[in-house]
């Protein structure tokens, strides 16, 4: 059984004025433990699929499926339950909340975890930070580090809850080319290790080369 399993996926964005078809009949399947790029011209409907996988947005029409189970028949509270404890997020921009340090960054997706005590918590985050190289700043502000660093944290914060499945959303495109290859060996260490499952949005060509299997876009649909 695949891990993701998209049937039919059409969304449409409406305003009073227009409607713009974002994604039109996709069909997609991604194995346990795959490492996929999606690539396409920016416009082309990656972030919004990308977004539906991740149950941020919904689809107009389709079944979208993660670990067995059908999530399109999913309210609310159930989606946001299962968001958070299987799947992790990394975007361009890092999002890290900047009157935040380090370590409070981090821990955010386990304050919503029932059965974790504060011992374990902090646990946790230290033992994702040592992994990254990143405990010697676990008290630093976000404002005293580089791009590559909290690249580095929003990686520690995506999978401290241990998810299944990890969606990166151009994780290089703010870095330079040494800070890009870093957190990209990250990526692949987690793919490796972990057996996680990623799905990357990228334009950089060499670095989808890398992973198991490009799914390139145009204007909404999958052309290979």
């Amino acid at each position: 059984m695949a891990l993701i399993e998209l049937t039919g996926i059409r969304k449409v964005y409406r305003t009073k004025e227009i409607e713009t078809t974002a994604l039109e009949n996709v069909n997609l399947s991604v194995e346990k433990g795959e490492f996929i790029s999606i690539m396409g011209p920016s416009g082309c409907g990656k972030s919004t699929l990308l977004n539906i996988i991740g149950l941020l947005d919904k689809p107009t029409e389709g079944q979208v499926s993660l670990l067995g189970e059908n999530c399109s028949a999913m309210d609310d509270a159930r989606l946001s339950h299962f968001r958070n404890a299987n799947l992790g997020f990394v975007f361009q921009s890092f999002h890290l909340i900047p009157s935040l340090n380090v370590a409070a960054n981090v821990e955010l997706p386990l304050a919503y975890r029932s059965g974790l005590s504060g011992h374990d918590r902090k646990e946790r985050v230290e033992q994702v930070l040592k992994r990254l190289e990143m405990l010697h700043r676990i008290h630093h502000m976000p404002s005293q580090l580089s791009g590559g660093q909290c690249q580095r944290v929003a990686i520690a914060r995506a999978i401290v809850g241990k998810p299944e499945i990890l969606l990166a959303d151009e994780p290089t495109g703010n870095l330079d080319s040494k800070m890009g290859s870093e957190v990209m060996e990250m990526l692949h260490r987690l793919n490796r290790e972990d057996g996680m499952t990623i799905v990357m949005v990228t334009h950089n060509e060499a670095q989808a080369r890398e992973t198991d299997r490009i799914v390139r876009f145009f204007d909404g649909r999958i052309i290979s």
